[in-house]
């Protein structure tokens, strides 16, 4: 029976520590890639203020502007995610959202630390991935509050990770 009761009360804790995205660090995002037959699959999250350089509520017209624009580009993942040409790649799917404390709040207590970040999960189709042999990361250029993506390869069976730095902006696979 004491098996029985620390089992249920385990459960809800794993549970959780599998749904909540990886450790907000400002600075470095996560991005998970996966390949299949024909498509490949990336999954992104990255501090608010990497992208759009502030957390919490776009408070001024400004502030919405930023965020309008960095959906609009994240939302367009070959101009970040650069496969080789030849590839023949096209974004099957691209969902971004940005998610947090705060948002959309009117919050009285300005001093709290508020955490937000973007989400974005795409499917990428290829005609050749025999010819997907790397991806550059033109993410750099365009975010360059961000230094560091934490990338997960799954491929073949094989899990692999890699650093990816603004120095160093070239992922061979």
């Amino acid at each position: 029976m004491k098996c029985t009761a620390v089992a249920l009360i385990l459960t809800p804790a794993v549970a959780l520590t599998q749904v909540q995205s990886p450790s907000h660090e400002h600075g470095t995002g996560h991005l998970d890639i996966a390949f299949s037959d024909e498509v490949f699959s990336l999954s992104l999250a990255v501090p608010a203020a990497d992208i759009v350089g502030f957390e919490g509520a776009a408070d001024t017209d400004e502030d919405r502007a930023l965020v309008a624009v960095a959906i609009s580009d994240l939302s367009k993942p070959l101009g970040l995610f650069v496969p080789p040409e030849e590839a023949g790649c096209f974004t099957a799917s691209a969902n971004v959202t940005l998610t947090g404390e705060g948002l959309g709040q009117d919050t009285a207590d300005t001093s709290a630390e508020q955490h937000s970040e973007f989400l974005a999960d795409y499917v990428i189709q290829c005609q050749d991935m025999a010819a997907l042999a790397n991806i550059r990361f033109a993410y750099f250029d365009r975010f360059e509050n961000a230094q560091k993506l934490v990338v997960q390869v799954s491929r073949s069976g094989k899990n692999l990770a890699y650093d990816v730095t603004p120095s160093q902006p070239d992922l061979t696979l």
